[in-house]
């Protein structure tokens, strides 16, 4: 080959290389543009997404106290422990599983299911406490988080638990409380942008930013934890010796309308809200026993129903047929309408003979002013004052008495109770609902009514929550008194008043009665209804209690629902509850007694 040839080759591969190569160039400029430009931002973001990591700051979800500061409800910090399977090579899965297992004290089961799991993130363990957590982290096993969460934690377990109410496992609330201020309590979450290296371990020497979490305010309730106490070892007793489906009490200030005692048993520990413990409340251990086994026997959906039942607050979501302490109600508005007064005679044989149908009273009283009527508990009496009230009347005058309406207390899944439509009424209806039967109201309706006769006639609002303070003490909102109306006059709460304080010292109430102390109050026993009939055997004991009757601090309501003692009586079996309640919080509230009148007030014995 002549040189010029020679050259002539040469020449034409390097020119083919030169553009080869130019090429190459060019494409490497248009991927790289197309990398910077147009994948830029994607690019970018994917790479931060890899080497930085994304904490949800969940903020601490906000105490509820007692109106003494008394800490009922708070957040624990705890950890949760969990594993990138993608991170962990198998060959050191058996490595894994043997120290998680033995520094969490768990199955190594959970563990190597956790290990082999598809999911990019996966739970061991929620809730380990802070030495376990340092424990492990000192292990250093790459692809393990540990990280804090917080627990809902309540100090005294099934103290006011359904008042309180629960949280679920991501801290939102669940009934009570903590369901009805949920947005005030849980606060505004925070982020924690950290780097970490390829296996997600925390870099100590790097980028990072956080935005701290805003905490949650703090609900301070109108409940003291004494008197809470006193109500619910009362309802305790009473739920065991009556052998009883369920025994409710509330005590309120009749002046403010603040519930300082809210009491339901059987209850519930909120601390293990999804465990069944009725053999811890129960009377009966061996049913309560039977309970649990068929509640794990249950689908998913009747455990659910079993648990919301249990969670519920029958204080206001559950109603019963008043009986004999409505009777309150209607001689309340006969005095004030100017149907009746303290002097008239009455007259009971023992049968209703007004209306049609087998209504009778417990026993022929004879002749009786309205005053002995009540403290006698008398049917006829009650019946007489309500046909003269008439069918407009005695619905007017229920639905004043804030019967058939809800209360609007700060609690959920309240309910208004049943008063019938004057349009359907008859006679009939309007003699039986004058004993307190055909009309069912919640326990929280029936003492806020009473509590307008113990306030001059004047009914205040019911209300739980006192005031939201900050983590200071600084208050944030204070909830005011709120006077709804005048139902009746102040000297018709007076005269209710002393015929109360009869009832106790003379009549059906005298169970009640403490020596030393002004009570008034009325005991109420009314048969159930099932699918609309009366059943026998199955009935509604009560009392409520005003003290002291010359300065009303207090006032009590005991319900004791399907007795299953001897007797079945409200002034047998609900009123010395409600005396022990009573006497217990007056003593604590260091209200001093008082020398009372022989010759004035005749206890009988």
């Amino acid at each position: 080959m002549n040189k010029k040839k020679y050259n002539k080759i040469v020449k034409n591969r390097i020119m083919k290389s030169s553009l080869l190569l130019s090429i190459l160039i060019f494409g490497f400029i248009v991927r790289v543009g197309y990398l910077q430009i147009v994948r830029g931002e994607s690019l970018s973001t994917k790479a931060v997404h890899q080497w930085t990591r994304d904490v949800v700051l969940k903020p601490d979800r906000g105490d509820i106290y007692d109106r003494n500061g008394k800490k009922l409800s708070t957040d624990l910090s705890l950890y949760t422990v969990s594993v990138l399977p993608g991170k962990i090579s198998e060959k050191n899965h058996e490595k894994y599983i043997k120290k998680i297992s033995n520094i969490l004290d768990i199955e190594k089961e959970k563990i190597e299911k956790a290990l082999k799991s598809d999911n990019d993130w996966s739970e061991i363990e929620r809730y380990v406490d802070i030495k376990k957590a340092e424990k492990l982290k000192d292990e250093a096993l790459i692809g393990v988080s540990i990280d804090e969460v917080s627990k809902r934690y309540y100090p005294f377990d099934n103290f006011l638990s359904q008042v309180i109410g629960n949280t679920n496992r991501d801290g939102i609330g669940q009934y009570g409380i903590e369901s009805h201020f949920n947005e005030t309590l849980m606060g505004n979450p925070g982020r924690w942008i950290k780097t970490v290296d390829g296996n997600m371990m925390e870099l100590p020497y790097n980028y990072q930013k956080k935005h701290e979490a805003e905490n949650g305010e703090n609900i301070v309730l109108t409940i003291d934890e004494r008197i809470q106490y006193f109500a619910e070892t009362g309802a305790e007793q009473a739920l065991k010796e009556n052998m009883a489906k369920r025994v409710s009490v509330l005590v309120m200030d009749p002046k403010t309308g603040e519930m300082l005692a809210m009491a339901s048993k059987p209850d519930y520990n909120p601390n293990s809200r999804m465990s069944i413990n009725h053999d811890l409340n129960s009377p009966w251990i061996d049913i309560g026993k039977d309970i649990k086994e068929a509640f794990n026997e249950k689908s998913w959906e009747e455990k659910q129903d079993t648990l919301y039942d249990m969670w519920k607050n029958p204080l206001v979501s559950e109603i019963y047929e008043p009986g004999s302490t409505f009777k309150l109600l209607i001689a309340a508005a006969s005095l004030e309408e100017g149907l009746a007064n303290t002097t008239e005679k009455f007259f009971c044989d023992g049968k209703v003979t007004q209306v049609p149908g087998n209504i009778t009273c417990m026993k022929a009283h004879g002749e009786q002013t309205l005053a002995e009527g009540l403290k006698n508990s008398c049917n006829e009496v009650a019946v007489e004052l309500g046909l003269r009230l008439g069918k407009e009347k005695i619905v007017e005058y229920a639905r004043a008495f804030g019967m058939g309406d809800l209360t609007g207390i700060e609690l959920p899944s309240e309910i208004g109770g049943i008063v019938k439509s004057k349009k359907t009424m008859k006679d009939v209806d309007v003699a039986t609902m004058s004993f307190g039967q055909g009309v069912a109201v919640t326990p929280i309706q029936l003492i806020t009514s009473i509590s307008a006769i113990a306030n001059e006639g004047k009914m205040m609002s019911p209300n739980i929550v006192k005031s939201i303070v900050d983590d200071k003490g600084d208050i944030i909102k204070e909830t005011k008194k709120t006077y709804k109306r005048q139902i009746i006059s102040k000297k018709t709460a007076d005269t209710m008043l002393e015929i109360m304080e009869k009832v106790v010292s003379e009549g059906s109430g005298k169970n009640a009665y403490i020596e030393g102390y002004r009570v008034g109050g009325k005991t109420g026993t009314s048969q159930k209804a099932i699918d609309g009939k009366y059943v026998n055997g199955k009935y509604v004991a009560s009392f409520v209690g005003v003290a002291p009757i010359n300065n009303p601090r207090l006032v009590v309501l005991t319900v004791i629902d399907e007795p299953n003692k001897a007797s079945h009586f409200g002034g047998v079996i609900a009123a010395p509850v409600s005396k022990n309640i009573i006497e217990e919080t007056l003593t604590y509230l260091a209200i001093p007694k008082v020398q009372v009148d022989e010759e004035e007030i005749e206890v009988k014995n």
